[in-house]
This record gives C-alpha cells, sequence and structure tokens, in this order.
C-alpha cells in the first residue's frame, strides 16, 4: 500500500512498504507553489505514483496548476482530478 505524506514544508514523499520511492520537491513564496522537481524510482514507475503525489499537491495547494510554466507538468496538472 503506498502512502504520501509532507516531508518539512518543501517536499511530498511516496513510500511503498517503508521504501521510498518517489518525492516531489517543490518551492512556496506567499501562495505561489513552483513544482522544482518530481522523481520516481525506475523499477516503480508507470504506476500512477507521480500521477497520485500530483493529486496530493492540487489537494493542498489548488493553485498550483495556474503558475506552472512547464508545459508537460502543467498538462500533467490540469488532467489530474482533485
Amino acid at each position: 500500500m503506498m502512502q504520501i505524506d509532507w516531508q518539512g514544508e518543501h517536499a511530498l514523499c511516496a513510500w511503498i512498504d517503508g521504501q521510498q520511492v518517489a518525492m516531489l520537491d517543490l518551492s512556496r513564496i506567499a501562495d505561489e507553489v513552483t513544482v522544482n522537481m518530481l522523481f520516481v524510482k525506475p523499477p516503480f514507475r508507470r504506476r500512477g505514483i507521480g500521477g497520485a503525489l500530483l493529486r496530493r499537491l492540487l489537494h493542498d495547494h489548488p493553485s498550483a496548476s495556474a503558475a506552472c510554466r512547464h508545459p508537460r507538468l502543467r498538462a500533467l496538472l490540469e488532467s489530474q482530478p482533485i
């Protein structure tokens, strides 16, 4: 079972069976959220883990998709149901 939780104020991490398998690193200034990096370990890719991290980010910071400038990441953010 996957668990997603905040590690401090700037990182969302995904864990499976006690092993960290993914991380979303972000910066926050006032109400603006910037995604710096989204990484999923290769053996765990294509399982929806990155999408789950993005959904959690949007749940906690709904304005994140509007501020995203990277076209592929913005498309992913906008396609994720909250």
